[in-house]
């Protein structure tokens, strides 16, 4: 989608200047232009039309100059962001732009280089910023339907949104403080330059912060092995932040477990993760919900309606394995989304295929995925998994890694230990990867019954 920006300015040849600047982004689609000359046409059209992005106005105008605009525009709390344009050495006037809520500026002569990275900036901005208010919304509502220990969780997901937002004032803080130092810089390149690094660490701190959240709304291992004992997970992000998530609940004489790939991987994913992660505690714990087969339904119905999914937008969503143990009857449940359950038994690898869907792919009221019912052996060796193991380049010929070589690997050390199996999985896939750049997620869940 394209962004839209609103350039307020009373010289006729500075809608020309930016049309000329720009003119392959806005020949490709990518950007969309309106113009005012003057702060009181501006602020009309910023209230019609609530998909502009980005501002960018003059400070001396007829009419309503852009002080006075950036006043108005406040009072009105219109999203988006506000560059000043103003002569070079106006610090007056740029202060007090910054002071009523200006994101930025730049300096007469304009020139592309300048524009154009101020552009982008504010563009990246304004994504964060327009992605952090979504996800709020989703995590208030979240929230309401939570039991109170999952409230706690919540509440931790509202406050990193929140620092979000802080950091964000920081950020503007700290613009002003460099504006003091504007006049005595030689290179405007600089001055970017310096800026970007701070905003990177910014944002890198930030995603840090969201790690230590997703590792809180993951449950610890130690008590899938007090269910379990003989079992582990192998959890290995791509990015900080990751998109693969695994979930297990004890409920009555079952042992529920999942394993899930999210669309994407880093933010993208880790969003979806949680989202998941909140919905499969719903559909269990509060709605009751044991069968796979159900658990996927109402899951994928629930990530379709979350995100206000179209037929023909299948851009979000996970693929996931569920299984539900019943030790005492010897029996596992399975229903899968795209992803299968191996069992090793005996030397034998059995493998239960999973549907052709994807969660999060279209809204059914038919019964969508199939429930597996299989007769467990004592000693059978039980996985679920993402493909981000399988679909990892490297060796000696920087191949993927493929299913088979897998296949073979957990047979070859059936007779491991739990604890052993994970750590040789681990040594194999470094062992595998080398120097070459870890592609996906990886996440492996192994149990022996």
């Amino acid at each position: 989608m394209a962004s839209k920006i609103l350039v307020v300015d009373d010289e006729a040849d500075v809608e020309s200047l930016f049309r000329q600047f720009f003119r392959v982004q806005i020949k490709k689609g990518e950007l969309t232009f309106v113009f005012a000359a003057n702060g009181s046409v501006a602020l009309e059209k910023l209230i019609a039309d609530q998909e502009i992005d980005v501002v960018f106005t003059d400070i001396n105008m007829p009419v309503m100059d852009g002080l006075t605009f950036l006043e108005k525009k406040k009072e009105n709390n219109l999203l988006h962001k506000t560059v000043v344009i103003s002569a070079y050495g106006d610090m007056q006037n740029i202060r007090g732009a910054m002071n009523r809520g200006a994101f930025d500026f730049i300096t007469k002569p304009i020139t592309f280089e300048d524009l154009q990275l101020t552009l982008i900036k504010s563009i990246e901005e304004m994504e964060l910023l327009k992605k952090g208010i979504e996800a709020q919304k989703n995590l208030i509502q979240v929230q309401r339907e939570k039991e109170i220990a999952l409230i706690e969780k919540a509440e931790a997901q509202q406050q990193a949104l929140q620092s979000l937002q802080e950091k964000e004032k920081l950020i503007l803080y700290q613009n002003e403080l460099l504006e003091s130092q504007v006049i005595e810089r030689t290179k405007e390149v600089v001055y970017q330059k310096e800026l970007i690094e701070i905003k990177n660490k910014e944002i890198l701190d930030s995603i840090h912060y969201a790690k230590s959240l997703q590792e809180a709304i993951l449950p610890p291992e130690n008590e899938l092995r007090g269910l379990l004992p003989q079992s582990f997970i192998f959890f290995l992000p791509k990015d900080i932040i990751s998109g693969d998530f695994y979930w297990f609940e004890s409920t009555g004489d079952k042992i529920i477990i999942a394993a899930a790939d999210c669309t994407g991987h880093g933010v993208a994913g880790a969003l979806m993760s949680v989202l998941g992660t909140s919905l499969l505690n719903q559909i269990v714990n509060e709605k009751h919900i044991q069968s796979p087969s159900l658990v996927l339904k109402q899951l994928n119905n629930s990530v379709v309606g979350s995100l206000n999914k179209s037929d023909s937008d299948s851009h979000s969503g996970m693929d996931i394995a569920v299984c539900s143990i019943d030790i005492k009857n010897k029996i596992i449940e399975f229903a899968g989304a795209k992803r299968p359950l191996w069992i090793i038994r005996n030397g034998e690898l059995l493998i239960t295929s999973g549907d052709k869907f994807s969660i999060g792919s279209q809204y059914w009221d038919k019964e969508l995925f199939t429930n597996h019912s299989i007769s467990i052996l004592h000693g059978d060796l039980v996985y679920l998994f993402s493909d981000g193991f399988t679909d990892q380049f490297g060796g000696e010929h920087g191949k993927k890694l493929m299913t088979n070589n897998f296949k073979e690997l957990l047979i070859y050390n059936q007779n491991k230990n739990m604890n052993e199996q994970r750590i040789l999985l681990g040594d194999y896939f470094e062992k595998w990867k080398g120097n070459s750049e870890q592609v996906d997620d990886v996440m492996v869940i192994g149990i022996k019954v």
